[in-house]
């Protein structure tokens, strides 16, 4: 069943875990799928089991936290497609410890990617998206967005505001 084709699809994180597997499956659902990580050789990767299978991908390296980079990557999307009809802003990582040992470098990266880099990645998607026929845009955050752990409240901080910022 080819439920997305003619769909372009841009999934960030998508060199490994769940990011991966989405990116895996849309492309089995015949979108074309936009890769997207720092990884170059991960992404490459991934790019090759979407095409293995019939589908079509292009890799696009890219480092969420920097605005430049987000809006490049989107140009170079829709260069590529002509347009985007599905944002995955999945792109993630763990950091900090409990707050007393946590370190103000480890709080601006966690936030940068995790909150920072994807309202970069919301923003460019939906100003491509209006400009063409629309589309969606789909937030990842975690049950720690609800729930934190003891050594966990850096990222759980970040994926709260993710759940913020969707709504």
């Amino acid at each position: 069943m080819q439920r997305l084709a003619g769909k372009v699809a841009v999934v960030t994180g998508s060199s490994s875990g769940i990011g991966k597997a989405v990116a895996l499956r849309f492309g089995e659902e015949g979108a074309k799928v936009v890769v997207v990580a720092r990884r170059k050789a991960l992404c490459e990767e991934t790019a090759k089991q979407i095409c293995r299978k019939g589908g079509e991908a292009f890799v696009i390296v890219t480092d969420i936290s920097h605005e430049a980079q987000v809006g490049a990557l989107y140009d170079k999307a829709v260069q590529q497609y002509g347009h985007v009809d599905i944002a995955v802003n999945n792109a993630g990582i763990f950091g900090g410890r409990r707050i007393a040992e946590t370190t103000t470098q480890a709080f601006d990266e966690v936030m940068n990617v995790n909150l920072r880099g994807l309202f970069f990645c919301s923003r460019a998607a939906s100003k491509h998206m209006k400009a063409h026929r629309g589309g969606i845009i789909i937030n990842m955050s975690s049950v720690a967005g609800v729930q934190a752990w003891a050594g966990t409240g850096v990222y759980s901080a970040s994926k709260h505001g993710v759940m913020a910022l969707t709504k």
